[in-house]
């Protein structure tokens, strides 16, 4: 009981002192814990893609935006669109995704798109650009326009690459056929020109006639 006595203080201090590291402990853990979390949020918030967007733009070139980004916003970090921009055929709200291409015409490439006489089509809001894919368009519906190989040049048309109005030069073939031309290709693109009898309306008698002028 002397001892106990004598020494109480010392006990006294040696449990306070365990049960404050044990708490101290406890508490950086927890601090280790949160900072982690936070650290996972902020990596999850900060997720960068790069998106190219060319044409009508003060500054065209490749940047960086975050994942949730449209093309509004891409088109703002790139300066804002020139005088003589034309977004008609662009759906500006569009979520962006990585490697995505954004191309804005000018009022005279669209009024070109109209006339037919360029080598970027327009068809109902729909843009056709020669290789390079505009992903910014309208419906994405967007296909390459025949190169050297292409009806212009061989004298033939191609299922898979013709104009509406190109299809149309053909014997049988009316607007309504060669719509029905177009919604097949870009569903399976044709793999010959057999393929053709597919469609609604066409039958052997009018592929007779046409299938001299055919190529994919």
């Amino acid at each position: 009981m002397y001892y106990l006595k004598k020494y109480i203080w010392i006990i006294l201090i040696i449990i306070l002192l365990i049960i404050f590291l044990s708490k101290d402990k406890e508490v950086k853990l927890e601090e280790e814990i949160v900072k982690n979390e936070e650290t996972i949020l902020e990596e999850e918030v900060d997720l960068k893609i790069k998106v190219d967007i060319k044409g009508a733009v003060k500054n065209p070139g490749v940047y960086e935006v975050e994942e949730n980004s449209r093309v509004s916003d891409v088109i703002k970090i790139s300066g804002g669109l020139t005088k003589d921009a034309d977004t008609s055929v662009i759906n500006l709200s569009k979520n962006v995704v990585d490697e995505m291409v954004i191309i804005i015409y000018t009022k005279d490439e669209i009024n070109e798109m109209k006339k037919g006489s360029t080598s970027i089509k327009y068809i109902e809001k729909e843009c056709i650009c020669p290789k390079l894919e505009n992903d910014a368009c309208i419906e994405n519906s967007i296909d390459n326009v025949p190169d050297n190989n292409s009806s212009s040049t061989s004298g033939k048309i191609s299922l898979n690459n013709a104009s509406l109005d190109e299809l149309m030069t053909l014997d049988g073939i009316g607007e309504k056929k060669a719509q029905a031309i177009i919604e097949y290709r870009k569903k399976h693109s044709f793999k010959s020109i057999e393929e053709i009898l597919e469609i609604d309306g066409i039958g052997t008698v009018t592929y007779e006639k046409i299938k001299d002028r055919l190529t994919i």
